[in-house]
């Protein structure tokens, strides 16, 4: 693959956390929108500790040249520890994929009235078959994919704001109504940390062709910018429009009652980020587990098979009550790793400044 321009790595930075619960806003409510007007700083707060724990991430992995994700975060040869760590980090990635299978099941439902579990399975084997392609495949799919869904957001926001008026929009900050989220700071936090490290390993292996420092904070930068534009733009449509959030897909219950038109165009937007985000997932995932096993890296197209089977099977669950459980559950526990990163990086940091200052010394 060739090097990445800050648009690039822009478009899938992006692309990596636009899934169906985003861009559908059932995430984005549970996280954020419950909280009234805190759940906007809420969305500011997450945003910003995404870029910068991405930045950190990528930075990390070009200074120290480690391409292996556990290796990468936990700076100790502790085996436990990474054990943990990896084993949490393809639990999760595998359930995003499920979870979008599951959302890709609702909204074939929603607007063609298709069995869920048809939907599910059908959306599995076309991902597994795109997956095999690997990260040229991921980068090519969010090139085309996020552009159009931050537009649409944007717009979709503006015009409802235009026609409810800036009183639709909360003027009071309110208390969560899941007890593991109770106030708004709390939803920011617990979002950010499943969120990055959900994407440790998607990211990770981006970096080796990131050219330099300046494409990293660039890249990282403008891909933040588009997702708190999306967020913001899919919030306020929806505090506009509170009917829609009884639905399991609100933006798509929106949508198909301003116009049907309107609501088979987002269908389709939806399905580009369910696709997107389930993508790098499974190629996450497979990659990651490949580097670990010999045996299966030789037997890749199987590996990615029984990953779409899994995943088919673990989507006929439900889309909002994977989203309600699963999600917060991982900002807790990804939060421990989250912060051995951190702790790499400032060793990292104070071993480069040990080392200038000996050369100092001994040019001196």
């Amino acid at each position: 693959m060739k090097k990445l321009t800050p648009i690039k790595l822009a478009l899938t930075f992006a692309g990596c956390f636009l899934g169906a619960g985003y861009v559908s806003g059932q995430e984005l409510w549970q996280f954020f929108g419950v909280f009234g007007l805190g759940g906007f700083f809420g969305v500011l707060a997450a945003v910003v500790f995404l870029f910068f724990m991405a930045v950190l991430l990528l930075r990390l992995s070009q200074d120290t040249g480690i391409g292996e994700v556990d290796k990468l975060v936990i700076c100790w040869d502790v085996k436990f520890l990474r054990v943990v760590m990896a084993g949490l980090e393809l639990a999760f990635l595998f359930g995003i994929g499920t979870i979008m299978a599951a959302g890709v099941g609702a909204l074939l439902n929603q607007l063609f009235a298709v069995p869920t579990w048809v939907g599910c399975a059908v959306f599995a084997g076309v991902v597994a078959m795109m997956a095999m392609t690997g990260l040229k495949g991921l980068v090519s799919a969010f090139s085309v994919s996020v552009p159009i869904l931050a537009a649409a957001t944007v717009v979709f926001g503006v015009v409802s704001v235009s026609r409810s008026g800036m009183a639709a929009l909360p003027t009071q900050t309110f208390s969560g109504t899941n007890p593991m989220m109770p106030v708004w700071i709390i939803g920011a936090l617990t979002f950010a940390c499943y969120n990055i490290f959900g994407n440790f390993a998607v990211l990770t292996p981006f970096a080796k062709f990131i050219p330099d420092k300046k494409t990293a904070y660039l890249g990282v930068g403008l891909g933040a910018s588009l997702l708190l534009l999306i967020a913001l733009g899919v919030m306020a449509s929806l505090c506009c429009y509170p009917a829609a959030l009884d639905a399991q897909l609100p933006m798509l219950s929106l949508a198909c009652s301003v116009s049907p038109a309107l609501g088979y165009g987002y269908g389709l937007l939806l399905l580009l980020a369910m696709f997107g985000t389930s993508l790098s997932a499974e190629v996450a995932f497979i990659d990651f587990v490949c580097q670990k096993s010999a045996k299966l890296a030789a037997r890749r197209k199987t590996a990615i098979g029984a990953y779409g089977v899994l995943m088919f099977a673990g989507s006929l669950a439900g889309f909002g009550d994977l989203i309600g459980t699963v999600y917060p559950v991982f900002g807790y526990l990804s939060s421990v790793f989250v912060v051995l990163l951190v702790i790499h990086w400032v060793r990292h940091r104070r071993a480069g400044k040990s080392v200038k200052t000996a050369e100092k010394g001994v040019i001196s």
